[in-house]
């Protein structure tokens, strides 16, 4: 016979830390409370956690549910790709971390086996300089994306990108860190002809599905204007 087992009140889901090198999020901190003790956190941290639902959802819902649903169009992968996390994992066999990257396996699969748990989700320190979290649904607040794409960029004193993460939700069978995206624009100038390179990426890599909430077409394209609206974003935080 089945059984349904709760694991809320496991203390260390619920941890929080913030350390020099890293911020560790217990995989059953309520998403309204992240904000609440992540006090540095970046703004965009902040838009991105107003973006998930409405508030009563919030006040429940965590980033390890949201995670291990493995929904491609999920709000927390994107932009916990961008921040390059990693997941950490308990079981039977023991305790395992890995990026989070490798955590998605197919159409809402993950790695996990039997008996194992997400425990703690990290972001490691320091930050990008410059990420950004664009969602884009048919109703700004309490929607499913059509598509969610997070971008993070770090650039050199002469402006050429050092570390760049581009990644998507709802344009694949599960959440995207596109990697050859990251590749072509790696020691290069953050540009025009960058954002045109990376489109590019996108064109042969993204493989979304047409439903009710949009075309893949639609989806292919939006997600190709997020990389330039990133971009001008960019420009604009240079100039201040």
């Amino acid at each position: 016979m089945a059984h349904l087992i709760s694991v809320d009140a496991v203390p260390e889901l619920h941890e929080f830390a913030e350390t020099a090198t890293s911020v560790r999020i217990g995989a059953a901190v309520p998403l309204s409370d992240i904000g609440q003790h992540w006090r540095g956190a970046p703004g965009v941290v902040h838009e991105w956690l107003a973006l998930f639902a409405s508030p009563p959802i919030r006040n429940r819902a965590t980033l390890g549910g949201n995670l291990a649903t493995a929904s491609p169009i999920g709000d927390s992968a994107p932009l916990l790709l961008a921040l390059d996390a990693s997941i950490h994992i308990a079981g039977p066999s023991g305790r395992r971390t890995l990026p989070l990257a490798s955590f998605f396996t197919g159409y809402r699969r993950t790695v996990l086996q039997r008996g194992e748990i997400l425990t703690t989700i990290e972001i490691p320190k320091p930050l990008p300089g410059f990420v950004r979290f664009y969602k884009v649904a048919k109703r700004r607040l309490d929607d499913i994306s059509t598509v969610a794409a997070a971008m993070a960029m770090d650039r050199d004193n002469t402006g050429r990108v050092r570390r760049a993460r581009f990644a998507f939700g709802g344009v694949a069978a599960t959440p995207l860190l596109v990697r050859e995206a990251d590749q072509v624009v790696a020691g290069q100038a953050w540009n025009e002809s960058a954002v045109e390179r990376v489109q590019h990426v996108l064109d042969r890599t993204l493989a979304p599905m047409s439903d009710h909430r949009g075309s893949k077409e639609y989806r292919r394209e939006v997600s190709k204007s997020l990389v330039e609206k990133f971009w001008w974003e960019s420009r604009d935080d240079d100039r201040r």
